[in-house]
């Protein structure tokens, strides 16, 4: 690939390596010399040989487990895997179980029921035994031999005989014959196997506008053709063959590796034979299980052939016994149940694993156990499911080579103890790995070139007339045959050995070993005929015998659907128990948001004062806790991929998901409702009446349960959880709209004709009407002495009204039934009616999300294909391969640049890249953190040094420190205690050094907007020094993308690219800074053997452009450390034991560690023998253990390595020192880092569109409503309030928006903090001015939009001031939240403190402004400070004092006061002092002498006065509010530097300590007293 083949490298070194007289003394490679000498030698030594056996001895294995005890960060604490203690506790858990058998058995045996139970005895399992030799002679005798020693070790134990019972024939584990084997067990026979599949290799970003213009055209068409699969296109179109013609057979019993390079086929191929075919466009041929056809299969033994993805998708937030106790259960009958401990037990000890029981599985994101130990519990959940067939894909992706072979070899046992039929794929095989194999399949662009023995495979390929290098792997040489920059040819075999996919598909097909595998594919159907199936007979009636009595004969389940369901839900409470900072945060909310809402509507009056206010505390009440539930949208769309998977092993229907998950929420939701209710209730003075509580916690609870169901429909009909939360977040504001308190229930019918009818399929306002009802039923209210009417000297109370709807003539008293019948229309003989109305929604809402979760599969598999940014020209050929699913998206197809984009640069000049030939040193390095009150150290005394064109290899256990050096040395760590000397060429590290030296993070973070010319050009202009001219900038990136034979693809999107492209670009990234030295942190991690090598043969070329390398890397192949010059090995705890060179074929190393009595192999990997000598240890030859690290301190070596960077100090320096004002923190100035950023972030959105789409789809639909809901309001008292209720619609949008905010914000925030920052590409002030400018045009777009939708159709003033001043407001309010958002973020530590805060600043900002409950009713606690820095005050403040004052107010008939004047007088003769005193109102009918009719408002102005607000007060609200958006600009300035720059936790720290304090010992009280409890009784 970069114009070396990898033999090269061994010839140029095997010729040019001397014996190493010095450890330290290493000249540097030539820049000029070396890539020209790659071509000088044309032999080299055919020599090979075998390897040792891969499963260790029980002495290895008790020596390796007690060596790791009290090391830091260990990875598998368990110990390896052995095959022979694993066979011993399988046999001892069978004990177990027939010990049980026999008691719960003896009833059916009383019966006279037929003995058919087996014997097993020593000689059947030496017959086991032997079937495993007799399969594999060569690589199984070891293990054989292990088996029968361990026979012979336990034989009279085993002599006994051993009865399974009615538990093993009835298949509860499994059912075995007489002879020994499983009952389950059939071979996969594939004949003429060919998969095709559809769409583009590549495709263009799709940006806002198409976003924009789709929601009405494909978009729409896209999603109602999925719900509705008559409407989709069936005109598949051109076609790609991923598999071509494969013929073949895997016995029970035997595992196949599949070997290819990615993208060559090897998922597709899992895939057909797993019959996991929908993602295909065809698949033609023949795949049979002992028999039974694929139709037969995917109908009635869904869970019997299983694809198991690379990924170990589980539940987080379960632990491993969980994990496993919950696939039992539903893999095994009722009267079984009991014995499900004994197998988890077993399983647990049979994979080593057993120390995790209570430990969680964890993620990427959830700390749990480790990744091998997550591959081993995937294991053992697959045996649970007694599935017959699996196929593994690419499971050891990111694993070290000892954590592999662990995993192997437990995929070894669990096919030689059930007899499963197992196909694997494997990244970077082990030759160990390999020895565990029986069969192999080679796959190269979808054409099978080998399959047959494995140990034949390599001899195979050697007689083709191809070369394989002395220690490199039997695996990678058979993939690397398939790579033509790779492959090397035996010499005079150059031109006849096969070259094309087509020709090595035709050598083989020629070949004695394809007529084997066809004999083979014969002689195993000869034997089904033979013998008519009889291995599938067994398999049916064995998957027969498994199931319960319940379970349908055709049904894949093992259980029936009501016990899944009960499965299902003690999962569902394990998950929340698991998660408890998660349940804790929401009681927290719950308990907080009670008692501040409680106390903002405290004692209300009883009189009609506190009417309106009630209204408002039972319409919070009832929408709250269902507002919160909002977070089940993130569950339900996240555990898809595991409900996906599951229902493939026929654990459970997704619809026994959705239904356990609503009987999870009965007691989850009740206790909710008990602490939120009764908070509620009592603080705010409702009637004090046992039946009216119950009825409105009933209410409430069911509501709540009812508002779940609804969010978790959309998410069963929801792709994404984008889309998700976008409809549930709709939904939730037309229920607040359309509930009748907003707009009441008869104006809503009457008026509202627009979206009034939405009213009756709202299930908030049937539940609204029934606590209302219920709380004013039997209600005789007072008139409040501010409502009589009239009032003042000579007024007489049997002549007073009052001013409240529903007020009886000359009445100062109002029933609550009237109160409700004239306001709201409602009645309480409706109650139990909107109760059964709410049940009906709940349960239409159910059945559907069940439907939903049957019919649809949104959680899809495979990847796509690569993305060019619009009008870039796309590369003329990007290979059939590409797009293949094998490794799309973000798995990736590296051979799109490993094959297609192959340029030959071996003899050409590399580009000096380098930017100076700086020496780093460092001694003594020290690194301690805090651990359980004392320090913790992770590095002791380390020394070493990093040379211009030198490799260093940075190595050790899993835990010894590797990674937390390399943040060391780059100068990366946040916490923690560094100590020691780091210098560059003798002097202290400038502030400049981190700028000057490439950190290639493991993690691969880029902007995934930004295209790969992008992103290299953003680090060449803002990293480069400043005196370097922009076109010179952008020259040298071309040349780095050239050297990273980007070129065709430099156009594409960061985020569509495979793995190993991904890691050239964040090698680019760093080379475009031209830096001195590059820090690497496990560049090879999650690749194939092949991209590896590509990686490493890399950076062995970027040596030869001066630079510096330390790299991190994870027990590489003896083909990838012959690449390095140096290696520093470090133990657990930090220790060194080695800093020296490799050698030629690790002579070096081997020299260092023979003299002191232990020797390397000829054959053997030096660096797997570097660490297995450090975990191991040594003897003495007087018998005494040695200590490495000891060792290395009193060595010759070390004394010279001290020696050597004392020279170079010393030397380096004398040179001159660069002047202080070159040294600066950031090369390029800020203007430019800003306008850079600013233009990254808008391109950002630009292409990931559904940041700006949220928005407007939000400003959009939350317009619309609001428009024409209160379309062309008219000038009575509800139209006054009306005109309030429509400017405060605008504070539901903040919740919606702001919750995408922060997601985005925290996304660039930490891509800042993780790697842009350390690097100094740009400061602070540029991150918080482009975050702030990139939300100014989409937030102006969006108020435009939702101004013209909601200001014009209302009816709202439209002279020019009112209707400008109002955009002015909407303007400044859409700014407002965006900014809002941003500074919580950029204030807050975690999600988790974001998710705490963000409730308590909706609740306020919406409740604490004088709307729901008017200002001269607020408790004196709030209302002279929450009331005058609440933002929202102001802004509705402002427009209802621009919109309201000239209203004239006509009161309808039933909102007016009416009185009777005294005998003689007329209306206005009694009340005219009234109305004159009052300054507001007006009599209706002033002449009259009966029923006058007061209105209590004249004009806006007057109702404005209730609210505290005056029309004066305009432009101050306008100042006011603007002060506001511009403190939350300064905010985020202000918390991004202090907080995330300086490190200030304003307290936050001792507050959250001291919480958790508290918590901790109201905990231990309780246990204590719990405990007394308990020994009283």
């Amino acid at each position: 690939m970069f114009g070396q083949h990898p033999g090269d490298f061994y010839r140029l070194r095997a010729q040019a390596s001397a014996p190493d007289t010095s450890l330290h003394n290493v000249a540097p490679p030539s820049p000029h010399s070396s890539p020209a000498a790659n071509h000088a030698l044309d032999e080299e030594p055919t020599s090979t040989a075998a390897t040792t056996t891969a499963v260790p001895t029980p002495d290895d294995t008790s020596a390796s487990v007690s060596d790791v005890e009290g090391t830091w960060g260990e990875r598998d604490v368990g110990g390896p895997v052995s095959h022979r203690m694993a066979m011993d506790d399988y046999e001892a858990m069978r004990r177990e179980l027939s010990h049980l058998s026999k008691t719960q058995s003896r009833a059916s045996s009383k019966t006279g029921r037929s003995r058919l139970f087996r014997t097993q005895t020593s000689q059947s399992k030496a017959s086991k035994t032997s079937r495993f030799r007799h399969r594999r002679p060569s690589s199984e005798s070891t293990r054989a031999e292990d088996l029968e020693a361990g026979d012979a070790e336990g034989i009279a134990e085993k002599e006994e005989e051993f009865e399974l019972g009615g538990f093993i024939q009835e298949g509860h584990f499994e059912k075995r014959t007489e002879e020994g084997h499983s009952a389950k067990k059939v071979g996969v026979v594939f004949k003429n196997l060919t998969v095709k599949g559809t769409g583009s290799t590549t495709t263009t970003a799709k940006t806002l506008p198409d976003a924009v213009l789709g929601t009405f055209g494909p978009d729409l068409y896209r999603i109602v053709s999925g719900f509705v699969p008559a409407l989709q296109r069936h005109n598949i179109g051109e076609t790609r063959t991923l598999i071509n013609d494969f013929t073949g057979v895997v016995r029970d019993g035997e595992m196949m590796l599949v070997l290819g390079r990615p993208g060559s086929g090897c998922t597709t191929f899992l895939k057909a034979v797993a019959n996991k075919r929908s993602e295909y466009a065809a698949v033609t041929g023949e795949v049979t299980y002992g028999g039974i056809t694929a139709e037969d299969q995917n109908k009635y033994f869904l869970g019997e052939v299983n694809y198991n993805p690379e990924g170990d998708q589980h539940f987080p937030s379960l632990n491993v016994w969980q994990t496993l106790k919950f696939s039992l259960m539903t893999k095994t009958r009722k009267r079984h149940q009991p014995e499900i401990k004994i197998i988890i037990d077993a399983l647990l000890r049979m994979f080593g694993i057993s120390h995790t029981k209570k430990t969680l599985v964890g993620n990427e994101f959830v700390r749990g156990i480790s990744g091998g130990e997550r591959k081993r519990v995937s294991i053992a959940e697959t045996l649970a499911t007694k599935s017959t067939v699996i196929c593994w894909d690419n499971s050891t992706r990111g694993l070290d080579s000892s954590t592999a072979l662990d995993y192997a070899n437990s995929l070894r046992i669990m096919t030689d103890v059930s007899d499963r039929t197992t196909l694997v794929t494997l990244y970077q095989a082990g030759e160990d790995i390999f020895k565990l194999m029986d069969k192999v399949l080679v796959i190269d662009e979808g054409r099978m070139i080998y399959q047959g023995s494995a140990n034949d495979a390599k001899q195979y390929f050697l007689n083709l007339g191809f070369y394989c290098p002395e220690r490199q792997t039997t695996p990678d040489f058979l993939t690397s045959v398939t790579d033509p920059a790779q492959r090397l040819y035996r010499e005079g075999y150059e031109l006849s050995a096969p070259k094309t996919p087509a020709e090595f598909e035709q050598a083989f097909r020629n070949s004695d070993m394809y007529k084997k595998v066809l004999a083979d594919v014969a002689d195993y159907e000869r034997y089904l005929r033979d013998t008519d199936c009889q291995d599938a007979q067994q398999f049916k009636q064995s998957v027969q015998e498994q199931k319960s009595k319940t379970v349908s004969k055709n049904s894949s389940f093992t259980v029936s659907l009501w016990r899944q369901v009960l499965a299902c839900t003690t999962r569902e409470f394990w998950l929340v128990f698991g998660d408890r900072p998660t349940l804790y945060t929401k009681f927290f909310i719950i308990i907080s948001n009670g008692l501040i809402v409680g106390s903002l509507f405290y004692n209300q009056p009883n009189n009609t004062e506190g009417t309106f206010t009630r209204g408002g505390t039972i319409f919070f009440s009832i929408l709250f806790l269902g507002w919160l539930q909002l977070t089940e949208l993130m569950k339900a769309v996240s555990g898809r991929v595991v409900i996906a998977r599951h229902k493939d092993y026929a654990f459970y229907r997704p619809s026994a998901v959705a239904l356990a998950r609503v009987l999870a929420d009965f007691p989850l939701i009740i206790v909710q409702v008990i602490v939120f209710g009764v908070l509620m209730y009592f603080m705010t003075n409702l009637d004090v009446d046992v039946s009216k509580f119950f009825i409105y916690e009933l209410f409430v609870y069911v509501t709540t349960i009812c508002i779940t169901a609804l969010y978790r429909m959309f998410a069963a009909l929801s792709p994404t959880i984008d889309d998700a939360v976008r409809f549930s977040g709709t939904a939730l504001n037309l229920l607040i709209i359309y509930t009748g308190y907003v707009i009441a229930k008869p104006e809503l019918i009457a008026q509202k004709i627009w979206f009034g009818w939405l009213y009756y399929v709202n299930p908030v306002a049937y539940a609204f009407e029934g606590v209302l009802t219920s709380e004013f039923a039997g209600r005789v209210m007072e008139c409040a002495p501010s409502q009589l009417v009239p009032q003042g000297p000579g007024v007489r109370p049997e002549y007073q009204g009052c001013a409240q709807n529903g007020a009886q003539v000359s009445s100062t008293n109002v029933t609550g039934e009237r109160y409700l019948s004239t306001s709201y229309d409602y009645s309480r003989s409706n109650l139990w009616r909107n109760f059964g109305v709410i049940i009906a929604y709940t349960v239409l809402y159910i059945i559907i999300t069940v439907v939903s979760a049957e019919l649809f599969q949104f959680a899809k598999g495979g990847g796509g294909a690569i993305v060019f940014k619009k009008g870039a020209r796309k590369p003329v050929s990007a290979g059939p391969k590409a797009a293949d699913v094998e490794q799309g998206g973000e798995s990736g197809d590296s051979s799109v640049s490993s094959g297609q984009l192959e340029t030959e640069k071996g003899n050409g000049a590399v580009p000096h890249t380098a930017r100076g030939d700086e020496v780093f040193t460092w001694t003594d390095v020290e690194y301690s953190v805090p651990y359980e009150g004392s320090q913790r150290k992770l590095l002791n005394h380390v020394h070493g040094y990093a040379k211009p064109g030198v490799m260093v290899a940075l190595m050790g256990a899993s835990g010894a420190g590797k990674t937390t050096l390399l943040n060391t040395l780059s100068q990366r760590q946040t916490m923690g205690v560094v100590s020691g000397n780091m210098l560059v060429d003798g002097r202290p590290l400038g502030r400049e050094f981190q700028r000057t030296t490439g950190f290639v993070e493991q993690q691969d973070i880029h902007d995934g907007t930004s295209t790969i010319r992008e992103a290299f050009e953003f680090s060449a202009i803002l990293r480069q020094e400043p005196q370097i001219s922009r076109e010179e900038k952008l020259a040298y990136v071309q040349e780095i993308i050239d050297l990273l034979e980007l070129g065709e693809i430099q156009h594409a999107l960061v985020s569509s690219l495979g793995v190993e492209q991904k890691k050239r670009v964040t090698i680019g990234v760093e080379l475009a800074a031209k830096p001195s030295l590059l820090f690497l942190d496990e560049p090879t991690s999650g690749l194939d053997s092949q991209s590896a090598y590509s990686i490493v043969r890399f950076l062995r070329k970027l040596t030869y452009a001066g630079h510096g390398l330390i790299c991190t890397i994870h027990q590489p192949s003896s083909l990838l450390i012959q690449q390095f010059d140096m290696i520093l090995a470090l133990n657990p705890g930090g220790n060194t034991f080695y800093f020296g060179p490799v050698g030629d074929n690790g002579a070096a190393v081997n020299s260092y560690f023979s003299k002191r009595g232990v020797v390397c192999p000829p054959q053997k990997n030096i660096a797997e023998f570097i660490l297995e000598t450090a975990i191991k240890g040594g003897k003495r030859e007087d018998g005494k253990r040695l200590n490495w690290n000891e060792e290395w301190k009193n060595s010759q070596e070390n004394k010279d390595l001290l020696t050597e960077i004392s020279r170079i100090n010393s030397e380096r320096s004398k040179a001159p020192a660069p002047e202080t004002s070159t040294q600066y923190e950031y090369a390029s100035p800020i203007w430019l880092q800003t306008r850079m950023l600013t233009r990254r972030m808008f391109t950002q959105h630009w292409r990931d569109p559904s940041y700006y789409y949220g928005k407007l789809f939000v400003a959009v639909i939350i317009g619309i409503f609001n428009g024409f809901t209160f379309y062309k309001l008219g000038n009575t008292v509800a139209d006054l309030q009306d005109r309030m209720f429509t400017s405060f619609l605008i504070c539901l949008i903040p919740p919606t928006v702001v919750n995408a905010v922060v997601p985005k914000f925290y996304q660039n925030l930490s891509l800042w903090m993780a790697r842009e920052n350390p690097s100094r590409i740009y400061s602070w002030f540029a991150f918080c001015t482009a975050s702030v400018v990139t939300e100014i045009p989409i937030s102006i777009l969006s108020a435009v939009v939702y101004w013209l939708l909601w200001y014009w159709p209302t009816g709202l003033p439209t002279d020019s001031a009112t209707a400008g001043y109002v955009f002015l407001m909407t303007l400044l309010f859409f700014l407002f939240q965006a900014s809002w958002g941003q500074w919580i973020c950029a204030f807050a530590p975690s999600f988790t403190v974001i998710s705490n805060v963000l409730p308590f600043f909706f609740v306020m900002f919406s409740l604490f402004n004088g709307v729901v409950r008017p200002y001269s009713q607020l408790p004196v606690f709030w209302k002279y400070w929450m009331y005058y820095v609440n933002p929202s005050t102001y802004w509705i403040g402002g427009v209802m004092s621009a919109t309201l004052p000239n209203v004239k107010v006509q009161c309808a008939p039933q909102e007016a006061a009416y009185f009777n004047p005294p005998p003689g007088q007329t209306c206005v003769q009694y009340a005219g002092n009234f109305v004159m005193r009052a300054t507001q109102g007006y009599l209706m009918n002033p002449t009259d002498t009966s029923n006058c009719g007061y209105c209590q408002y004249a004009t806006g102005r007057e109702y404005m006065k209730t609210l505290n607000v005056l029309p004066s007060d305009k432009w101050r609200d306008f100042g006011i509010f603007l002060a506001f958006c511009i403190s939350n600009w300064a905010l985020v300035y202000f918390f991004i530097y202090t907080v995330r720059i300086k490190g200030w936790s304003f307290g936050l720290g001792y507050v959250f300590g001291g919480l958790g304090r508290g918590v901790e010992a109201a905990k231990g009280v309780v246990k204590k007293l719990l405990g007394r409890e308990g020994k009283q009784l």
